[in-house]
């Protein structure tokens, strides 16, 4: 007995027709109808009454067909156990992440895969809101972000993995290159453009608050938006250095950066990692945040 033989029994017995299930299979009558011979050899019983009109199971034979059917579906549960077995195994994750660190987790990616064959990533790009949201409602494993020490709270487990220093990203013709340091009462009816995210606007409103004539153009977290208007819009822009690392090589070709005066280390831009709090923490999550340490060490501080 075998399984392609309960299989041929049990097509005989839906359709009351060799060859139906011939056809259903694939094959030749006589070799369903030898097949069911040999089942009913080996079970010493007749399973069909054979007319001219059909097929019909006999007393016996419904028996058969009864156990038969529980077979076929236990090995279909078994089946589908075993991939579900095989597919917790599988190595995943998902991260939600600011825009300006996906380079970053796309590298932590492909050394990674070097190790884990079956790893499979789900980044959610978004800004710091939306990362955060994505992982308090469990939709993400770990979420990445630029934040203060002043914006940690006990939802999550804050966990940086690059502390960087603010600041003014400007254009090679702007007069503000030539300051070591940016203050309040260095900028007047300076136009910015800002990335989208709680702690830089905070920053951006402090600097602009010494001049009315100061005012923000454009919020938005695509990096290359801020870079078009940093070197074609003649605009500032306000970011941590590790984020400026997003920036493409044509843009940052004709940027400057100058650090901004006088900010607490309370205020200093991080970038860290965030998972549920009072949660145990994924060995993949682990992993990948040991990457992208490593890969942040190696961050160039800023553009000078």
């Amino acid at each position: 007995m075998n399984i392609s033989q309960l299989q041929y029994l049990i097509s005989a017995a839906q359709f009351g027709s060799f060859t139906k299930a011939a056809s259903v299979h694939h094959l030749t009558v006589p070799t369903i109808s030898q097949s069911i011979k040999q089942l009913e050899e080996e079970m010493d019983t007749i399973i069909f009454h054979r007319t001219k009109k059909g097929v019909s199971p006999t007393t016996e034979g419904e028996l058969i067909l009864k156990h038969a059917a529980a077979i076929l579906k236990n090995i279909d549960s078994m089946h589908q156990e075993l991939l579900m077995l095989k597919e917790d195994h599988m190595e995943s994750i998902t991260i939600a992440t600011i825009p300006g660190f996906v380079p970053q987790v796309v590298q932590a990616t492909l050394e990674l895969m070097q190790s884990y064959p079956t790893l499979k990533v789900q980044m959610i790009e978004g800004d710091t809101q939306t990362v955060m949201k994505q992982v308090q409602e469990g939709y993400a494993n770990m979420g990445l972000l630029s934040y203060s020490k002043s914006q940690q709270n006990s939802t999550f487990e804050w966990v940086p993995i690059v502390e960087g220093s603010a600041v003014i990203i400007m254009n090679t013709s702007s007069p503000l290159r030539y300051f070591k340091m940016i203050s309040p009462e260095t900028l007047e009816n300076e136009v910015f453009v800002l990335y989208k995210d709680e702690h830089i606007e905070n920053i951006a409103h402090d600097l602009m608050s010494a001049s009315a004539g100061n005012r923000i153009s454009l919020i938005t977290n695509n990096t290359d938006a801020l870079g078009q208007m940093v070197v074609k819009g003649n605009a500032i822009t306000i970011a941590p250095d590790f984020i400026v690392n997003a920036l493409a090589s044509t843009y940052k070709e004709q940027l400057v950066t100058v650090p901004i005066q006088q900010l607490g280390s309370d205020n200093k831009p991080i970038l860290g990692r965030i998972t549920k709090a009072n949660e145990p923490i994924p060995i993949m999550v682990e992993e990948f945040t040991a990457r992208l340490t490593d890969l942040g060490n190696h961050i160039s501080p800023q553009m000078n």
